[in-house]
């Protein structure tokens, strides 16, 4: 399980799931209540989706605990939102925030974790497999944080935005023409690009490439329009 920092729930609320997910009408919708070992605090669940599949995991925690979510997927469209007791207006937008949450709860039930597929990947009848990591502890501040690390070869400050374009191009399916990037920005995990790609009939499209301190890409993100 990853080390991560627990924050106030309070500053992570944000938009409907319903913003970034495929709405619940398109969707096929499979429940499953998450199981913690014997003593342990810390679980984490393999799966796959295809197309407008979706997946809540339910776990239940008490007001006042802290709850960590990471997500490991073989498909870049791939996000978990989290979802209060008896709410549809999700506390963590994966798509908007990425793929790690951690937050005290405010409220005692169950959460729901929902793992979806975004409509671009959805559309096409893609398939994702995953891991979800979960943990729930009493004590938030026994667990240090650790920066989220990329993965490969380290990219130079003057490669990235081609890198990031070429990250885009092949995540939207267009060739990198349709791919603008904006300046290398520097950030608390590391370095970001913003840039927007020309889907053509789909419209355009906002997206953020991360990269780890050492040059090493982390992922791209979609960006809310």
């Amino acid at each position: 399980m990853p080390h991560v920092t627990f924050a106030p729930l309070a500053i992570l609320t944000i938009a409907s799931a319903a913003m970034t997910a495929p709405t619940l009408a398109q969707t096929t919708v499979r429940n499953e209540r998450v199981q913690f070992p014997r003593g342990a605090t810390s679980t984490s669940v393999r799966g796959t989706i295809r197309g407008y599949q979706v997946v809540d995991y339910v776990v239940g925690a008490r007001a006042g605990q802290a709850l960590a979510v990471s997500l490991r997927t073989d498909n870049a469209s791939t996000y978990f939102n989290v979802l209060p007791p008896r709410s549809e207006q999700a506390i963590f937008t994966g798509s908007i925030s990425g793929n790690r949450f951690s937050g005290r709860l405010a409220a005692t039930g169950d959460y729901r974790l929902r793992v979806y597929l975004m409509r671009n990947a959805a559309r096409r009848a893609a398939r994702a497999d995953y891991n979800l990591s979960i943990a729930i502890v009493d004590r938030p501040a026994i667990m240090p944080s650790k920066p989220i690390m990329g993965s490969g070869k380290p990219v130079s400050p003057g490669n990235m935005p081609a890198f990031c374009r070429g990250e885009a191009a092949s995540h939207y399916r267009v060739r990198p023409a349709y791919v603008r990037t904006g300046r290398l920005q520097q950030d608390r995990e590391g370095q970001a690009i913003e840039g927007m790609v020309d889907r053509g009939g789909d419209g355009i499209a906002r997206f953020r490439c991360r990269f780890d301190p050492l040059g090493r890409f982390i992922n791209l993100t979609p960006l809310p329009k």
